[in-house]
């Protein structure tokens, strides 16, 4: 496979100022994809899509619907067309459910569901205009083991996987395949760093994991880089639950 797999296609990834999503963002780049980087952080945004050879800093809170349409908008101004959406933007809250608000709640489910729903739905058109559009949503572990405090964040990641496997069905037959990448905890990813803090991770974790090791940023990257590119052609989330293979 090409180091420059990616030439030619427009990839835009959000909450891409930092950690995960600026890994992705590099890591597309780096494979030929014109990358538009959407984030809050101005600063951490621009340096980000500054270090590509052809990046776009999109300045956007994407818990605002009509941001969706202004990120759009600045994508199809400066590169004319979308083929591959990395949701990665999210939102973590830690807090037995009895202590929880529903500030807290609107925050995490309005950033890490409703937003990623709309802001896909907003994409949708463009993205199923050429042959080979990509959607690569991160989640997390979470989704399929709990811990206590984690009602919140892990909910709405598993409504993301559920997204993800619906939106697989929906659209391949259209050519657009949806895929999902699920970190543990990530070593270098900001979100990952207070369950690093309150957890000895060499006595609890490391010994759960078989490669010993906890998950990087350029490790997410790849995964995503994979279902990004063309070696994923056949690759999608889920097939239809009646489907006998």
């Amino acid at each position: 496979m090409s180091d420059r797999e990616l030439s030619g296609k427009v990839a835009l990834v959000t909450g891409a100022t930092g950690g995960i999503g600026a890994a992705i963002a590099r890591t597309l780049g780096a494979a030929g994809a014109a990358v538009a980087v959407v984030g809050r952080r101005a600063d951490l945004g621009t340096a980000v899509a500054d270090e590509l050879d052809n990046g776009l800093f999109v300045p956007a809170d994407l818990t605002r619907r009509e941001s969706h349409d202004e990120v759009l908008g600045a994508v199809l101004d400066r590169f004319g067309g979308l083929d591959i959406l990395v949701n990665n933007a999210a939102a973590y809250t830690s807090g037995l459910t009895h202590e929880s608000s529903e500030e807290e709640f609107d925050r995490v489910v309005g950033l890490n569901y409703k937003a990623t729903y709309f802001l896909t739905q907003a994409m949708l058109p463009h993205l199923l205009r050429g042959a080979g559009g990509r959607i690569v949503n991160i989640s997390s572990i979470g989704t399929t083991r709990s811990w206590a405090g984690s009602s919140i964040y892990n909910s709405s990641k598993a409504a993301l996987d559920n997204l993800t496997r619906t939106w697989a069905i929906e659209y391949g037959p259209e050519g657009l395949r949806v895929n999902g990448v699920n970190p543990g905890i990530v070593q270098d990813g900001p979100m990952s760093f207070p369950v690093q803090a309150a957890v000895d991770i060499d006595a609890h974790i490391l010994p759960t994991i078989p490669a010993r090791r906890l998950a990087t940023a350029a490790d997410v990257a790849a995964a995503t880089l994979f279902l990004a590119g063309p070696a994923a052609d056949y690759l999608t989330e889920s097939p239809s639950p009646w489907t006998a293979a």
